[in-house]
């Protein structure tokens, strides 16, 4: 079945609220390669899962606010960015919705630990992650250290899953895939050549 775009909320207790304009990357939250942390702007992974990606925020219930679009994620921009040392880099997005259909992160339904993503920065350069674990949580019970800049670093993908209620217009589960860093992929001179090796 295919949920209403505003049937769909990542909740959890006590989440922290903000606009996405007030970002601050923690003093502690250096990069791990020496670059300074970079938004994600497109994510990339197995089965032909791709987005690209925008900043969101949270709404004053703690619901995140993602792109209508089923083909687009969100990365919650009070988190940690691309490159950061520590701290979660949040993104989520639609499984389906009802004006698209599948949208693109139905992908992580079938995405299994050892799997690899690629998330390509704003400062052109693309990191790599390794699926470590996936979790189902009750809808609006996501835990609370997914919304967090401290501990180890690690990038957490979410979207809807379970059953579907009409009632609500919503699933009513979340699926969470955890995936721990690996080392940068590639330099931003050598994107637009990667690039236009895969047109050829």
């Amino acid at each position: 079945m295919i949920a209403a775009v505003t049937g769909w909320a990542l909740l959890t207790g006590p989440a922290p609220i903000g606009d996405v304009g007030s970002l601050r990357q923690s003093p502690r939250a250096a990069a791990s390669d020496g670059l300074a942390p970079s938004p994600p702007i497109e994510i990339r992974g197995p089965e032909g899962f791709r987005a690209p990606l925008v900043p969101v925020a949270a709404a004053p219930d703690g619901a995140l606010k993602l792109p209508k679009s089923g083909r687009v994620g969100g990365w919650w921009a009070l988190g940690a960015a691309t490159g950061s040392a520590e701290g979660t880099t949040l993104i989520a997005g639609h499984v389906d919705t009802r004006r698209e259909g599948i949208g693109a992160f139905a992908a992580l339904l079938t995405l299994q630990p050892g799997a690899g993503i690629e998330v390509t920065a704003a400062n052109g350069h693309v990191y790599g992650y390794v699926v470590m674990a996936r979790r189902t949580y009750g809808q609006g019970s996501l835990p609370a250290e997914l919304f967090t800049r401290d501990g180890p670093h690690r990038l957490a993908l979410v979207t809807c899953t379970g059953a579907y209620d009409r009632a609500k217009g919503g699933y009513d589960s979340s699926l969470v895939v955890y995936a721990a860093p690996a080392m940068a992929l590639q330099q931003p001179g050598r994107r637009s050549e990667r690039h236009h090796a895969q047109r050829s």
